[in-house]
């Protein structure tokens, strides 16, 4: 695993317990996510069938996002997946991150509902 992925993870399970609210922006489409975190895994690229899937980090715990409506519509799944293929971590402060990954821009924060 490289060092900023396991930066990554360290910082995101030292928060578990939390809900940490997650923007994502890839190419024109803006995401934004409020997950309830109990844990951090890490997924290499190795332990998968589909080769679309590589390395990740695989958020446990229950969310919602908001919808076109701006309402909370919950996850269909009790994770959050974000791929760590080329991961540049930007900062990673007391209650905040950012990075960024071959596919998408990502903030994360903690400390909001």
């Amino acid at each position: 695993m490289e060092q900023a992925v396991q930066q990554l993870k360290d910082w995101l399970n030292s928060e578990s317990g939390q809900t940490v609210v997650i923007t994502k922006q890839e190419l024109d489409d803006v995401d934004t996510v409020h997950f309830s975190l109990e844990s951090v895994d890490y997924r290499g690229a190795e332990e998968v069938i589909d080769d679309y899937l590589g390395d990740a980090l695989i958020l446990r715990g229950s969310g919602n996002t908001l919808n076109g409506d701006g309402e909370l519509v919950p996850l269909p799944q009790p994770s959050y997946e974000i791929a760590v293929s080329g991961l540049q971590l930007h900062s990673a402060e007391a209650e905040r991150a950012e990075l960024q990954t071959d596919r998408a821009k990502y903030t994360l924060s903690f400390g909001q509902a």
